[in-house]
């Protein structure tokens, strides 16, 4: 009727957004919360965590090989809140997992808890990453497009080997998460830069949203990569580079406000780096330090003699060469003061940047090995199940895990693939930001998706430096997160290819059929033919 408002339909990606929003929390839901209950069992690292966030283990006898490596964990028990000298915002979330446990039940805490907080934020990156998934000509194409990326985002990112993370007290998943919002945050101030600026030129396409990136926006991406740089100190550097990707961000509005606000945002990731490294444990500062001389630097070198000498290290350490700092029966203990004196104290991770320097070919060396365990998304090692299910001790779960388990058996774990990948993934980002000049939001989204791969670079540099050769397999997750980001966003743009060259071949075909219709009938009329 004439005069009455005609109801908006929704946009594509947000139907998109919602629908895989049900899907991922089905997937979730199923591997989480229905028996047998999954989860990660503990490698030690567990109880830094619980202290600090008010949870301890619901038996205090348990046997060593109930509690550690073989099975996971579902009932916990309430105890005091301890500092443990552990610096890290995890803490805080799973704090806020235990409040709202207590809640549910005042004398069991059930992990189940934690794994629903994780799950929450998992869906909310998802949604945002597919509601403002680049925007193409036409909505049903670009519905297509996102809902196919969608599709990729839910086979790679809830897989098991992401989600039987979520009920653990490991880092790895709140890392994950916050990557996650905060690709998803830099992903829709993009798009908004984008439809701010072709609403004026496309004013009736309902694809477009004149709203310009929101402080909120910005917000969630700083809050994220606190979040990050916060989760532990190996990821603490990666704050520094998501500090350039918000001073860039700055730039995008030219109001007073927005500015300070990006200005402000890089300052806050910046600070949150470095008070992460400040404030790190001597106690864990020298197991780092150990694993990264005698498990990193000096495990299997061909001269040993040489390289201690260089490192002022005294010939009577020589033994301790290729002993983590957990090892017993080493011929001096870790924990010995007059090691901790004549090495430990005098030594710092510094020394072993400059020590790789002048050797790069043992920090090759080092680099083939986490290249080797580059692959696996989760510790093989460690159990999924817990006692009361019946499974066999350290038994996996393959539920929903066709991505990691194609990643771990089939794809080249060499030095070489993953220095090929990096080069064609840099080649194409560079590609696409030198034909994107005009469009600041295009030129955002390759400079984010430039900072991931940075940020997956860096992790294995900061786990070989920092940490040595140790538990390679779980320290490299960071590195199979942004990877899998940069797979994503790869095969991403392969489908946004296809739609654009099937929509122009068909726009082309039409224009052909439109040509023969109009200039046909004057060649079969014969009224222009010579009598």
């Amino acid at each position: 009727m004439n005069g009455t408002a005609t109801r908006k339909r929704p946009e594509s990606r947000m139907i998109a957004a919602w629908i895989a929003l049900g899907a991922a929390a089905a997937i979730i839901a199923y591997l989480l919360f229905v028996p047998p209950v999954l989860g990660v069992a503990d490698n030690g690292d567990f109880n830094r965590v619980m202290g600090a966030s008010g949870i301890a283990y619901a038996d205090p006898q348990e046997s060593y090989a109930d509690r550690y490596f073989g099975y996971a964990h579902q009932l916990y028990r309430y105890g005091g809140f301890t500092s443990g000298g552990y610096v890290s915002t995890h803490v805080l979330l799973v704090a806020i997992a235990g409040g709202i446990g207590r809640l549910v039940d005042p004398h069991t805490f059930d992990i189940r808890v934690l794994g629903f907080c994780y799950m929450a934020l998992m869906l909310t990156a998802l949604w945002i990453l597919v509601r403002y998934a680049p925007a193409m000509r036409g909505k049903y194409t670009t519905g297509v497009a996102a809902a196919l990326l969608a599709i990729i985002g839910i086979v790679i990112f809830c897989d098991v080997g992401y989600t039987a993370y979520y009920q653990s007290f490991f880092g790895e998943p709140y890392a994950l998460v916050a990557t996650l919002l905060a690709l998803g945050a830099a992903a829709a101030i993009a798009s908004r830069v984008e439809s701010d600026r072709r609403s004026s030129a496309e004013p009736d396409d309902p694809q477009q949203t004149v709203r310009p990136p929101s402080a909120w926006l910005l917000a969630l991406f700083v809050a994220a990569g606190v979040a990050l740089a916060t989760s532990k100190i190996q990821n603490a550097p990666i704050g520094f580079l998501l500090a350039l990707l918000a001073w860039r961000m700055a730039s995008l509005r030219p109001d007073r406000g927005w500015r300070l606000r990006g200005r402000i945002g890089a300052g806050i990731l910046a600070l949150s780096a470095v008070l992460m490294m400040a404030l790190a444990p001597d106690q864990l500062r020298h197991i780092n330090l150990y694993q990264s001389i005698f498990f990193g630097a000096l495990k299997d070198t061909s001269n040993l003699k040489r390289d201690m000498q260089e490192l002022g290290i005294p010939d009577k350490y020589a033994g301790l060469a290729g002993t983590n700092y957990f090892q017993k029966d080493t011929i001096v203990p870790q924990s010995d003061p007059t090691l901790r004196r004549e090495v430990l104290d005098r030594l710092s991770h510094r020394d072993i940047a400059l020590y790789y320097a002048r050797h790069p070919e043992r920090f090759v060396s080092k680099l083939e090995k986490a290249a080797d365990n580059g692959t696996a998304i989760r510790p093989y090692y460690l159990g999924n199940y817990s006692e009361s299910a019946g499974r066999e001790r350290s038994e996996l779960s393959y539920a929903f895990s066709a991505w990691s388990e194609w990643k771990h058996r089939h794809m080249p774990n060499t030095l070489a693939w993953f220095v090929a990948c990096y080069a064609v993934y840099y080649a194409l980002l560079a590609a696409w930001w030198g034909r994107s000049a005009g469009r600041p939001g295009a030129r955002l989204l390759a400079e984010t998706l430039a900072v991931i791969g940075a940020a997956g670079a860096m992790a294995v540099t900061v786990s070989l430096m920092g940490d040595g050769e140790a538990d390679l397999g779980k320290h490299l997750f960071m590195f199979n997160v942004c990877f899998d980001i940069m797979a994503a966003s790869a095969l991403a743009a392969a489908v946004y290819g296809l739609l654009w060259g099937i929509r122009t071949l068909a726009a082309s075909s039409g224009n052909r059929r439109q040509s023969t219709i109009i200039v046909q009938p004057a060649k079969l009329s014969g009224y222009n033919r010579e009598e």
